[in-house]
């Protein structure tokens, strides 16, 4: 996708419609086959869906590691293509990094979630 594209993609976004970001490449550049993995799962689920960071770490594959798929999205530097906003803990929110819970909300809020 060029970055043109991608502008248009981000503004319909805001805008509320449903783009399509998997077609969006990324840098995938020294990521472990762990965080490949996490990044594939992730970029399944849904537009206005969430899952757990247990749910997370089932669907890649990896069913014990609920915490590192929280640690790879604390550090995900591709926000709404790697949708990290659409995993929560299980017993709330969870948390969303530099760009903090209010801008998590208002993400999810954006798909027609409420939490």
């Amino acid at each position: 996708m060029k970055a043109e594209q991608l502008v248009h993609t981000l503004n319909a976004y805001f805008e509320g419609a449903r783009p399509d970001f998997r077609g969006v490449e990324v840098d995938v550049d020294g990521w472990t086959p762990f965080q490949l993995d996490i990044a594939r799962a992730l970029r399944a689920v849904p537009f206005g869906e969430v899952v757990s960071y247990a749910e997370l770490a089932q669907l890649a594959g990896y069913p014990r590691a609920q915490r590192a798929a929280g640690t790879f999205c604390a550090r995900n530097r591709f926000p709404l293509v790697v949708p990290c906003h659409r995993v929560v803990s299980a017993d709330g929110l969870g948390s969303y990094g530099s760009l903090g819970l209010d801008y998590k909300r208002r993400l999810l809020a954006l798909e027609g979630v409420t939490l």
